[in-house]
């Protein structure tokens, strides 16, 4: 089974009651992400294929940290960590001994799990952002983002409780979050990563 880490787009036409939506669908998600500085939980995630076959299911846990600091473990069915201070990331195999590593540019800033640490001040700038029933949908504007659309979902004390995420492909990554944590203390250490001992190391410049 191939492994993947999942975690984890204006056209003419719209009137300006619409366009005004939109506006005020980007404060609100704004209004909301702005109080966590940092976030930390665990997740579930479900990834299924365009006719919405399941691919694989994999859970583990997770923080992040403003702005850009994420550290991403999936324990089960295979081990894998990433970890990103902002300015690099590590992509870490136990299994086959092996680290990548490589910069972080604007493009990988825009990943969903790194969304939620990010510059909240850049969501409007960076997404088209739509709320229905409460839940938010977000479609970058530059066609070369990691992901065509995205959907977040809150709880009832408005710390993120879902997202789903479709890749230009087709496939749909589901990810649930439970056990979370707002403004967690967490060391700066977490989000940097030393390779172990005799690991491979595969630089992706």
């Amino acid at each position: 089974m191939k492994r993947t880490l999942s975690i984890f787009l204006i056209a003419l036409g719209f009137t300006l009651g619409t366009a005004h939506a939109r506006a005020d669908a980007s404060e609100e998600l704004s209004r909301l992400l702005q109080p966590l500085g940092a976030l930390s939980g665990n997740f579930r995630q479900t990834l299924k294929d365009q006719k919405g076959k399941t691919l694989q299911k994999s859970s583990g846990n997770f923080s992040v940290q403003r702005p850009g600091r994420l550290r991403w473990k999936t324990g089960e069915p295979y081990s894998q960590l990433l970890v990103t201070n902002n300015k690099q990331l590590w992509l870490y195999d136990p299994d086959l001994e092996q680290v990548t590593i490589r910069p972080v540019d604007n493009r990988m800033k825009e990943t969903p799990a790194l969304l939620l640490g990010g510059k909240v001040e850049d969501i409007r700038g960076s997404f088209t952002v739509e709320s229905k029933k409460g839940a938010y949908y977000l479609t970058p504007k530059r066609a070369s983002a990691p992901f065509k659309s995205m959907v977040i979902r809150f709880d009832n004390k408005g710390l993120p409780s879902a997202m789903t995420v479709r890749d230009g492909m087709g496939q749909t990554t589901d990810i649930r979050f439970n056990g979370m944590r707002a403004n967690p203390n967490l060391s700066s250490h977490m989000f940097n990563f030393k390779p172990p001992k005799g690991a491979d190391i595969i630089r992706d410049e």
